[in-house]
């Protein structure tokens, strides 16, 4: 039944959220952390608030977790002098490693996801995605 392997992969996912993602050179990483550093290094957003709504959690999250990236030593923040709201976010080099040790680590899972999307035809793709996108409503609706 459809409904029953959504509960599994939600709860595979919210099981893998309470788990470090990875290591690299003796540090632990959190997804929220890793979703945060992919934001950054991306420069879609640069104050609390549109990076909180990018990732869907709380300003507060977004400033506890660039709080322990600051103190793992991957990155360094700073207001903007000419706009307090803005943040400027820079990565050290351990943090530049650290993210590209991810992405390599990564690869193989996205092909995976690449190809089993490739799987289905046009039409399911897109009902795939409205119901995904329909089903991230929902999420939105409970906060």
């Amino acid at each position: 039944m459809v409904i029953e392997e959504l509960h599994k992969v939600i709860n595979k996912i919210l099981f893998l959220k309470k788990k470090s993602l990875f290591q690299y050179r003796g540090v632990r990483f959190f997804p929220s952390e890793i979703h945060l550093m992919l934001v950054i290094r991306d420069k879609t957003a640069t104050n609390a608030t549109r990076i909180a709504e990018q990732l869907g959690v709380t300003k507060g999250a977004v400033s506890q977790t660039l709080s322990r990236l600051e103190k793992k030593g991957v990155l360094l923040k700073s207001k903007d002098p000419y706009n307090k709201n803005e943040l400027t976010l820079t990565f050290t080099p351990a943090g530049t490693k650290a993210l590209e040790h991810y992405r390599r680590s990564t690869a193989d899972l996205l092909r995976q996801h690449e190809r089993i999307i490739k799987s289905f035809t046009l039409k399911e793709r897109a009902i795939i995605q409205r119901f995904l996108v329909r089903l991230g409503n929902t999420f939105d609706e409970v906060e």
